[in-house]
């Protein structure tokens, strides 16, 4: 009896031991996992300059916003390039954003169906922003997130006389970084643009007299290679 009693203790030291060192184990792994991806992922508290290029569509200027046109003209779809700086807030993960964003694009006409468009004038579209970046759903691979902003939106026309124009603006979307170093991290994102051209009654502005507040959208995809610090 008492070598069965001692035969059973033996047997449970040991399987308490082993299992304390298989849990030990664990945990250093785990830490180790922790270790690599703290080294690996940019700090909440991290500064972040992106350089970005995208593509952007939309953009109408109706014949009745303008002296400058009788017929509806389009902002022709383009590439943009812009770049940001995002300041942190605290380590919540929440960033205060700056963001210039332009496109040199061409005026055109409507046409029908598989018709060439009309090319009316050169175009500079630029928005000047200041607004948050808010993270959600934040994983080891990629922290996806929300972007709210707003400022100026330049409306600059290349036709002899006329003067560019500066008007409210704002815009949202959603985008996703994914890191590569703790210093580097792709950016994908994508966001739409409102721009108030609201009725200001200038008889002397040839580009800026808007009657029926009929409002400027677009729409932008870009990517960008994110610089943390």
């Amino acid at each position: 009896m008492r070598k069965a009693v001692l035969v059973l203790l033996l047997l449970l030291t040991s399987t308490t031991l082993l299992a304390q060192d298989r849990d030990d184990r664990w945990r250093d792994r785990r830490g180790d996992r922790d270790d690599r991806y703290e080294r690996s992922s940019p700090r909440d508290s991290a500064f972040e300059l992106t350089p970005f290029i995208g593509f952007r569509w939309n953009g109408t200027i109706y014949s009745d916003q303008t002296f400058l046109f009788n017929r509806d003209v389009e902002v022709a779809s383009s590439a943009s390039v812009g770049v940001s700086f995002a300041m942190p807030l605290g380590d919540t993960g929440l960033k205060l954003e700056l963001m210039a964003d332009r496109q040199a694009s061409q005026l055109e006409t409507e046409s029908g169906l598989f018709e060439p468009n009309n090319e009316v004038a050169d175009i500079d579209v630029t928005y000047l922003h200041a607004g948050l970046q808010i993270p959600f759903a934040r994983s080891r691979n990629a922290t996806p997130y929300f972007v709210i902003s707003a400022g100026l939106a330049n409306l600059d026309p290349q036709i002899s006389g006329v003067s560019a124009e500066q008007r409210f603006s704002a815009s949202a979307g959603v985008g996703v970084k994914v890191p590569m170093s703790r210093a580097l991290s792709f950016r994908f994102e994508g966001r739409g643009f409102y721009t108030a051209l609201q009725d200001d009654h200038n008889d002397d502005c040839t580009f800026c007299t808007y009657r029926d507040n009929q409002d400027f959208t677009q729409g932008e995809v870009n990517a960008g290679l994110v610089f943390s610090f």
